[in-house]
C-alpha cells in the first residue's frame, strides 16, 4: 500500500464509509470521486494508493463479504433477495461472483461452515471456531445476557487501521487519540473508546480487513442509551463536553463522523479474548439466525465500559454490539 497523507485518507476514508452504507444502490466513478472531491480521472489512482486495491475491486469484495454475512446471520433469507441487498443485478451475476470469490456456489454453501476454508479468502492465524454446543455451554456457564436496545446518536473521531490483527497498530492508534483528548482538555470519563470493525475476519482475508478506533462524543447529554449508561456508571451523564469539529480533526489527521441513532443488540463481556470471541460467534451464528432480526449495513462495535489502560490489554470490559433491523 502506498503511503498517503492524511488529507487524502480522509476522503477516501469518506468514501469507503459511503460504499459500506449504500452497496444496494449505484456506486459509479463519478458519485464517489464527488465525495472524496477528486476528479474521476485521479480518484482511481488516490484510492488504490490508500487502499491497496482497484475502487471496482473494493466494491466487489465489499458486496460478496455483505451477502455472505447476510446469509450467515439469516439463513433462512433467499439467495435472491441476499443478492438484490448486497448490490448486485440478480441471482446469476451474484453466484458468478460468489464462485470466483470464495470458491463454491452460495447454494452450495450451508451456511454454518466457516467460509475461511475457500480457496481465497484465508482467516488471521488463531482464529477460533466453535461447535453451536460449545457456544451454548459458555452461554449458560457464564451466565451471558443478551440485550436489545437503541444506541443514541454520537459524533465519532476515529483512526482507520488497514491488516489490524497480529500487530501493535490499533495499539497505537489508541495512544495517538488518548494524547489528542489530553490536549483538548476532555476527561476520559466524558467519552467511550469504541472498535468498529468493518470486516468480518472469517470472511475478509486478513491483510483487506479494516478497523475503526475511534472515541464516541454523545451529540445529546440528556439521552437515553448504552452510551448514556456507561458515562452514568462514571459519575457523568448529565456533563456536556465540547464536540469536535471537521477543522480540528483535520489537524490531526483524524476521520470524523456523525452517526444516527440505530437499534443494536449486544452481549456485555468481561474477560479476555476467548470471551470477546465466543460473544460475536453467538450473536452471528445463534442469536441472529433464531430472531426477527438481521444485521444492518453497519460495522459492528465493541463499546468499551473502561479503557483498555484501567485494566491492560489481557482482559477487556466491553460490548460486542450489532446493529441490527428487523426482518
Amino acid at each position: 500500500m502506498l503511503a498517503a497523507n492524511g488529507h487524502y485518507n480522509e476522503r477516501v476514508n469518506r468514501v469507503l464509509d459511503y460504499i459500506g452504507e449504500h452497496l444496494d444502490q449505484e456506486l459509479s466513478l463519478d458519485r464517489l470521486s464527488q465525495i472524496a472531491c477528486f476528479s474521476p480521472f485521479h480518484f482511481h489512482r488516490v484510492f488504490q494508493g490508500v487502499t491497496g486495491e482497484t475502487l471496482n475491486s473494493h466494491v466487489r469484495r465489499v458486496r460478496l463479504e455483505r451477502a455472505a454475512l447476510l446469509m450467515k446471520a439469516s439463513p433462512r433469507k433467499r439467495i435472491t433477495d441476499v443478492a438484490i441487498d448486497a448490490g448486485f443485478a440478480g441471482t446469476a451475476e451474484f453466484s458468478r461472483a460468489f464462485k470466483s470469490h470464495f470458491g463454491r456456489t452460495p447454494s452450495s454453501w450451508d451456511r454454518r461452515s466457516p467460509l475461511e476454508k475457500s480457496k481465497i479468502c484465508k482467516a488471521p492465524e488463531g482464529l477460533s471456531f466453535y461447535t453451536l454446543e460449545e457456544l451454548e455451554n459458555w452461554k449458560t456457564s457464564a451466565d451471558v445476557r443478551v440485550q436489545v436496545s437503541r444506541f443514541e446518536p454520537f459524533r465519532y473521531v476515529y483512526i482507520r487501521v488497514f491488516a489490524p490483527y497480529g500487530n501493535m497498530k490499533l495499539v497505537d492508534a489508541y495512544y495517538s487519540l488518548t494524547r489528542w483528548l489530553a490536549d483538548r482538555g476532555t476527561d476520559m470519563r466524558d467519552i467511550v473508546f469504541i472498535g468498529m470493525s468493518l470486516d468480518d475476519p472469517s470472511i475478509t482475508p486478513s491483510e483487506q480487513c479494516r478497523y475503526d478506533m475511534g472515541v464516541a462524543f454523545r451529540k445529546k447529554p440528556a439521552s437515553d442509551g448504552p452510551l448514556s449508561e456507561i458515562l452514568h456508571s462514571r459519575g457523568r451523564a448529565d456533563l456536556g463536553v465540547a464536540l469536535p469539529d471537521r477543522s480540528e480533526c483535520d489537524l490531526c489527521e483524524f476521520s470524523i463522523r456523525d452517526l444516527e441513532a440505530q437499534e443494536t443488540v449486544a452481549i456485555h463481556c468481561v474477560g479476555d479474548l476467548g470471551h470477546v470471541e465466543r460473544a460475536w460467534h453467538y450473536l452471528y451464528r445463534i442469536w441472529l439466525p433464531s430472531g426477527a432480526y438481521e444485521p444492518a449495513n453497519f460495522p459492528a462495535m465493541e463499546v468499551f465500559v473502561r479503557q483498555p489502560e484501567e485494566i491492560g490489554w489481557e482482559t477487556f470490559d466491553l460490548h460486542t454490539c450489532i446493529p441490527v433491523e428487523r426482518l
